[in-house]
């Protein structure tokens, strides 16, 4: 906890005294880009200096890795043979991906490095592309670091990769690229076929009755919960999440009623923010598809993995709803940002507090307790 919270603290800094320079030179893009750069440069150390043992499967991608190294290259070949044209083993796009990395060097910590590098030049290049001021990236690297770190930062590396792609692609998405975004996407999909759930999202995003589309799925939200064994379902028949099966005790009332809340905001902002970002919709569009699949949460932990790859435009979304209170005042806009932030750093100190915490490669801990076989 305690590394994060650091890294929390030096992004507020960072963020306060670029704000100062992009005020001062008058340069706020390119005050911007360096606090994004300076922001992504500690996200890849902290990511890249992780021991083994920090997060669930760091380690498990470890033994991975060094299995990989026995792989020959028609093994790998033919693992893309066995997948599409058999249907067995699983993602032989990682396989490669690490053979790659592997010519140049073998050690895993370089690889988490290689790994670190790859998704936070994607999400620096989102942030920066997706915001206006230096305040608006220092908010998405902080709703990153509160909500996302977890994840990304120390845990699935195969869906991290996909993820990177995703993001990328949002871009493809704007200029309306599709044969390039779809190229993309498949193949990021032979790392983590998750990232498949992404491609519908190219044609929802062109949307233009988007209020429509938001609000539809905000007020059915409700059904989407009753009847969100059958939704779990028809996700596992046509994604192949079979894995994915109920679980006792799953969902959390916090992410909901925070995710419901932010939902709401937008809806009644919807007219002031579409009106001064020209993006907007998609935004509301990709949260909308979000709302669609957070009631799979409840079924199943491991199905926020899919909601991922639109909760991430919560990056970006957030400052844009703080920014439309600007209309009624630029105190009440700062007042509101101040509250987040204090309500994001909360979250993290609650949730974190019995968390396994960090340790950096060089220094002794404790592997999780699923690696340990009880008598």
């Amino acid at each position: 906890m305690i590394v994060n919270l650091i890294v929390i603290v030096l992004t507020l800094l960072f963020g306060q005294y670029y704000s100062k320079v992009a005020k001062n030179s008058n340069k706020n893009n390119s005050a911007r880009k360096s606090y994004v750069k300076t922001i992504c440069f500690l996200l890849i150390l902290q990511s890249g200096l992780r021991n083994v043992a920090v997060g669930d499967d760091t380690f498990n991608y470890f033994l991975t890795y060094e299995e990989n190294k026995t792989f020959s290259w028609d093994y790998i070949y033919n693992s893309f043979i066995e997948y599409y044209k058999y249907g067995m083993g699983k993602d032989p796009g990682y396989l490669l991906f690490q053979k790659i990395i592997q010519i140049f060097a073998d050690n895993y910590q370089i690889y988490l490095f290689v790994v670190a590098i790859l998704f936070f030049s994607a999400l620096g290049s989102f942030i920066y592309k997706n915001t206006k001021t230096v305040f608006d990236a220092m908010l998405a690297f902080i709703i990153y670091s509160v909500l996302f770190y977890s994840f990304f930062s120390i845990t699935g590396i195969r869906q991290t990769i996909a993820t990177a792609a995703a993001l990328y692609a949002y871009e493809l998405i704007k200029n309306k690229k599709m044969i390039r975004f779809l190229i993309l996407i498949f193949l990021a999909s032979t790392i983590h076929k998750s990232v498949l759930i992404f491609i519908p999202f190219y044609f929802i995003a062109q949307i233009k009755k988007t209020k429509y589309f938001y609000r539809i799925i905000l007020f059915l939200f409700p059904v989407f919960m009753i009847y969100k064994g059958s939704l779990a379902a028809l996700v596992r028949s046509v994604a192949g999440y079979n894995e994915y099966e109920d679980y006792e005790g799953a969902g959390t009332y916090t992410f909901t009623a925070m995710f419901l809340l932010i939902a709401v905001v937008a809806l009644f902002r919807s007219k002031i923010i579409m009106k001064n970002n020209s993006n907007a919709q998609h935004y509301y569009n990709a949260f909308a598809l979000a709302l669609l699949f957070l009631p799979l949460s409840w079924i199943n932990p491991s199905f926020l993995r899919i909601i991922m790859y639109f909760t991430i435009f919560m990056l970006i979304f957030i400052p844009v709803i703080i920014e439309s209170f600007n209309t009624i005042s630029v105190k009440v806009k700062y007042d509101i940002r101040r509250v987040v932030i204090i309500l994001l750093i909360a979250l993290f100190v609650k949730s974190s507090w019995d968390g396994r915490g960090y340790a950096f490669f060089w220094e002794q801990m404790r592997l999780p307790e699923t690696y340990y076989i009880s008598d």
